[in-house]
């Protein structure tokens, strides 16, 4: 995402199922390497699925909402355009997924009334096991106000 966006572009698609790992064909084969290595930093991850991805300073008037319901960031439910700080809020969202090993709202529908408890703030839970630091940051990510949301170099 850092690459992404040092290169002016937004993704728009951020999720889990978009990380890749490179060199491995076979996602459970992945998964079990990684479940027996430490060391997962040294893997080499990928971000697909650039479909979506635009230019920071694309002029386009189409900014139909697209992407997985809770991954998507309050503002573009009300209309605002896609943006790095929407990115972020994805990013906070893999962030919860690694500390619980669940998908952010798996229990409810995603649909409009999730859109609309999104809308009035709710987030994921934040486990009492997660260290304070990240808590924190992942919060951080979650601002309703985008300007406030770190970027992903200060991450």
């Amino acid at each position: 995402l850092d690459y992404i966006h040092k290169n002016e572009f937004i993704h728009r698609d951020f999720h889990s199922g978009n990380i890749l790992l490179s060199g491995y064909s076979n996602l459970w084969r992945a998964f079990n390497i990684l479940l027996s290595d430490i060391d997962i930093l040294q893997h080499n991850w990928k971000i697909g699925d650039l479909g979506l991805s635009q230019s920071v300073d694309n002029k386009s008037t189409n900014n139909e909402v697209y992407g997985v319901i809770p991954y998507i960031a309050p503002e573009i439910f009300k209309g605002s355009k896609f943006s790095k700080e929407a990115d972020i809020y994805s990013f906070g969202m893999v962030m919860w997924e690694l500390t619980t090993g669940c998908k952010p709202f798996a229990d409810v529908k995603h649909d409009i009334h999730l859109v609309y408890k999104i809308l009035d703030g709710e987030r994921p839970k934040i486990t009492e096991d997660t260290p304070e630091f990240y808590a924190n940051l992942m919060k951080s990510c979650w601002d309703t106000d985008p300007n406030k949301r770190p970027s992903i170099t200060e991450i």
